[in-house]
């Protein structure tokens, strides 16, 4: 036991120390009741401290992706909106082409639907470009990155047995069943490109499928509209997943394109291919067998008509007057002096002569050498003969008749020649139209439109193969230039019997080829919408919106030129052209909706994540407000006893004054 002191007052110091732990917790627990948490500072748990600021920090972001989602959303609904109207401007311009393909109207009302087609497309344009917080969304700038696509066209109504070259008299139908197409029935087939129509129409006769494609192609010489094989999308569909060697493809069609240019422009003198090259005529004197074959046939026609003329000079001196009357008839007396009774002996008279006459030039130019050759005894053989035998001065009029006869015989010889030189033209004329069927035919039996006969369909943006919903084989055409300009916007086709009927049953198969990849233009970045969503980075949602101008729904060409409905043809071609733009307006609505309910999702899970993350950092640091006060009662009372025992410590030294007592 320690002795009593006054210099250290142990109990006083023990007192106070305990005085101050009481004051500090009791500081502690006013802290907490008076915030509800039991954590206001690293202090008070180093490791709780760090784990609630992380939750703090987490159940923060998942506010802002919240707000993130519904701004998201916002901006998805401007898009739909407009995607929408566009949406209902087609469903009118479809009617429109409706009307405009029925026969009831005249040109001048098909040129009026025109007028409001035109503007209708203008307006698409307008919904093209709607923007939400000065962001454009579907003009085609908000697009993901990937190469340019082509158009593929997929029927999926004929026979899976059906291949490019099957007659057209053998399809069938996707349950078997023979189309009923005759040879004697007609083609009709029109496609829409660039803005422009293109319309041709043929006999049935032993043409293939593929001989469709191929006389749509060449309607239009200058380009090649649907792919060969070679084409990049349409070489995978065919041969997936082993891709030919396009380069050696690329090589072989070259060389029969050269071929057959050239013969075209033997054929024609010139042509100028789609690259720019120009092939010119080397054979036929640069004009071409074609107008080789003209130069040759105006002048034969040039020099029959003056030998003619010459001709009718010569007769016109020959039956103008009586006999004995000038010229003609002193002719005649003349001839007939001179060879005696040579002429007038055999029974002819003038008459006999001028019919004769008037015969030759009603038929054909007469051989003036072989009538005279023959002496076979007519009244023009006899006057042949007194041409050569008699003197032609023995009269003036006769001098006259001789030297017309002098020029018809120099006008004969060159007609004579210019017919030789119009028969050579004919033989190069067929040779070089042979010649250029002959190069065509071996380019098209290699590189004419490739009908894919398969169940992939051809290539993505992203270049990943595309395939039929059911993974049953089709008859799949893709277009030959990639992106928006090479879009085949429709395809029409009509099968007519002889009569002009429209054959109902072969055009609901053989008229049903839908697009199954849509053209879009190549995008070197992604400029896809990003919304973030998570708290952390990429977690967000990407939304590539798609071109909704008109150009990109195919009403549009680049130089501005619009679908046109001014014949029933053209209009009828129209109506699956409008079809496939609702259809890929319809997509991008679809897609839109799709987004927008999955934003929806994602705003109700952030708002569960948040309320979860918030009740788990409230565990954490929020304080028990029972437990707290229990302890701030405690901590109260330890403070006052400790305050009060420390007043007694301070009074313990003065027990040492009581010893001087």
């Amino acid at each position: 036991m320690a002795g009593m002191v006054v210099k250290n007052n142990m109990s006083a110091l023990n007192t106070l120390n305990m005085l101050n732990t009481n004051h500090s917790q009791l500081s502690k627990s006013l802290a907490k009741v008076s915030s509800g948490m039991r954590i206001n500072g690293a202090a008070d748990d180093a490791s709780g401290y760090a784990i609630s600021e992380r939750m703090r920090a987490q159940i923060r972001g998942l506010e802002q992706d919240n707000r993130n989602t519904q701004n998201g959303n916002s901006l998805l609904k401007v898009a739909e909106g407009a995607v929408s109207s566009t949406v209902d401007i087609l469903k009118t311009l479809k009617e429109k082409v409706i009307n405009a393909a029925n026969d009831t109207n005249t040109d001048e009302d098909r040129a009026t639907i025109q007028k409001e087609l035109d503007q209708s497309i203008d307006q698409i344009n307008d919904n093209a470009n709607v923007t939400y917080n000065g962001k454009y969304l579907v003009d085609g700038t908000k697009n993901s990155q990937g190469s340019a696509t082509y158009t593929a066209l997929t029927n999926k109504s004929l026979s899976t047995s059906t291949g490019a070259r099957t007659a057209l008299t053998d399809l069938a139908s996707r349950t078997d069943e023979n189309l009923g197409i005759l040879s004697t029935d007609n083609v009709t087939v029109s496609y829409v490109q660039n803005g422009k129509t293109y319309t041709t129409t043929f006999s049935v006769g032993t043409n293939t499928l593929q001989d469709i494609f191929i006389k749509a192609e060449d309607v239009d010489l200058s380009g090649q509209t649907f792919a060969d094989q070679s084409n990049l999308s349409a070489a995978s569909a065919i041969n997936y997943p082993a891709v030919p060697s396009l380069d050696s493809l690329q090589q072989q069609k070259i060389a029969k394109e050269n071929a057959m240019y050239q013969a075209y422009a033997d054929l024609n003198g010139t042509f100028t291919a789609a690259n720019g090259t120009t092939y010119t005529d080397s054979t036929y004197g640069g004009s071409g067998a074609q107008g080789a074959y003209n130069t040759a046939s105006s002048a034969a026609s040039s020099a029959k008509g003056t030998a003619l003329s010459s001709l009718g000079t010569w007769s016109s001196l020959m039956t103008t007057g009586a006999n004995g009357s000038a010229p003609g008839g002193r002719t005649f007396y003349s001839i007939g002096n001179a060879l005696g009774s040579t002429f007038y002996n055999r029974g002819y008279t003038d008459n006999d002569v001028i019919n004769a006459l008037n015969t030759f030039r009603q038929t054909e130019v007469p051989d003036p050498n072989t009538v005279q050759a023959g002496a076979s005894g007519s009244a023009t053989d006899i006057l042949y003969q007194a041409m050569d035998e008699v003197s032609p001065s023995s009269a003036s009029p006769f001098n006259q008749i001789a030297g017309a006869w002098s020029t018809y015989q120099t006008d004969y010889s060159a007609y004579t020649s210019a017919k030789s030189a119009l028969s050579t033209a004919t033989g190069d004329l067929s040779t070089a139209q042979q010649a250029y069927n002959q190069a065509k035919s071996d380019y098209d039996a290699m590189f004419g439109p490739a009908l894919v006969t398969n169940y992939h369909v051809g290539l993505d943006k992203n270049g990943n193969i595309v395939d039929t919903a059911t993974h049953e084989n089709a008859i799949t055409v893709t277009s030959n230039n990639s992106g928006v300009n090479g879009q085949i916007a429709g395809l029409t086709i009509s099968i007519t019997d002889s009569e002009g009927n429209v054959r109902k049953t072969a055009n609901a198969s053989l008229d049903a080829f839908n697009e199954t990849i849509r053209a879009e233009n190549e995008s070197k970045n992604d400029n896809s919408i990003v919304l973030q969503t998570g708290t952390k980075a990429n977690q967000s949602i990407k939304v590539a919106l798609t071109d909704m101008r008109s150009e990109a729904l195919g009403l549009k060409g680049s130089d501005g030129s619009t679908l046109n409905i001014g014949t029933q043809k053209k209009a009828n071609a129209a109506i699956n052209v409008l079809e496939n733009a609702i259809q890929k307006a319809l997509d991008e609505q679809t897609k839109i909706g799709s987004i927008q309910s999955r934003l929806e999702y994602t705003a109700a899970n952030l708002t569960t994540a948040t309320e979860n993350v918030q009740a788990s950092e409230s565990a954490i640091r929020d304080a028990d407000m029972a437990k707290e006060m229990t302890e701030y009662t405690k901590n109260n009372v330890l403070l006052q006893t400790s305050q009060s025992m420390l007043a007694q410590a301070n009074q313990s030294s003065s027990n040492v004054l009581g010893l001087l007592a």
